[in-house]
C-alpha cells in the first residue's frame, strides 16, 4: 500500500470510531506533521474521505468532519440490504461446510452471551455478530463485493447495533441468523437473499423505534 492508502485507512478508522467531533476541521499541515509525511499524500487521502462522505471539503487546505445524520444510518442499511442480499445469493452457491459450521458456532456464541450475560457481554455479541456477517462476504466469491460490503459494516451505528437491543430483540436476531444459515445450507439463493433482507429490515426498524422514542422524550 502507498503512504496515501495507509493514511486513508487510519483516518477512516478514526472518523468511524468518533475520534474527531463533527465540525472539526482537519488541516493538511497538522495531519502531515502528526504522521511525518508531506502534504501530497494527505491531500489525496482527505479527498478520498470527502468522496466517501466522511469529510466535507473546506477552504484553505483541509476538510470538516461530517455530522452523522439519521438519514445516513438509513442509507447505510439500505445499501447493506442490497450488498448482503447479493452476497447471500452468491454464497448459497459457494459457501463451504466449514464456513457454515463457523456461522453456526458464532450464532451459538451470541446466544450464550445473551443467556449468561458475562462481563462486557454486549461487546462479545458485537464481535461475534460482525464475524458472522464477515463469513457471508468471505463466502460470496467476489472480492469487489466483499470490499464494498465489509466497509459498510465498519460504521459504529451498524456494528454496534446490539447495544440498543432488548433480550427479545437479540433472540429474534439469533433466530434470523439461524434462518440465514439454513437457507445457505439448502443452496437456495432466493431464500438466502430473502432471509438476510428480512434480518436487516428488522434491524432498520429497531433503529427507527429507538430514534422515535428519543424524539418523543425530547419533546416532553
Amino acid at each position: 500500500m502507498s503512504v496515501s492508502d495507509d493514511l486513508h485507512t487510519e483516518l477512516r478508522r478514526r472518523l468511524i470510531a468518533g475520534h474527531y467531533d463533527p465540525g472539526f476541521k482537519l488541516r493538511e499541515e497538522h495531519v502531515a506533521s502528526e504522521f511525518g509525511i508531506s502534504r501530497t499524500p494527505v491531500r489525496a487521502a482527505i479527498q478520498r474521505l470527502v468522496t466517501e462522505g466522511l469529510l466535507e471539503a473546506a477552504p484553505n487546505r483541509g476538510a470538516i468532519v461530517s455530522e452523522w445524520r439519521d438519514s445516513d444510518t438509513e442509507e447505510i442499511f439500505e445499501l447493506r440490504v442490497l450488498a448482503e442480499g447479493q452476497a447471500a445469493a452468491w454464497a448459497a452457491r459457494n459457501i463451504t461446510y466449514e464456513q457454515l459450521d463457523r456461522m453456526d458456532a458464532l450464532n451459538a456464541r451470541i446466544a450464550a452471551a445473551v443467556d449468561q450475560k458475562p462481563k462486557q457481554f454486549r461487546e462479545e455479541i458485537q464481535t461475534a455478530n460482525l464475524d458472522f456477517h464477515m463469513v457471508l462476504y468471505d463466502a460470496c466469491g467476489s472480492a469487489r463485493l466483499r470490499m464494498f460490503g465489509t466497509n459498510l459494516l465498519d460504521y459504529p451505528l451498524v456494528s454496534g447495533g446490539f447495544f440498543i437491543y432488548s433480550d427479545q430483540d437479540a433472540y429474534e436476531s439469533i433466530r434470523q441468523h439461524t434462518e440465514i444459515v439454513n437457507a445457505l445450507r439448502s443452496r437456495n439463493p432466493d431464500w438466502a437473499r430473502s432471509a438476510i433482507t428480512s434480518h436487516l429490515c428488522a434491524a432498520i426498524e429497531r433503529f427507527r423505534k429507538v430514534r422515535q422514542a428519543k424524539q418523543a422524550k425530547a419533546a416532553e
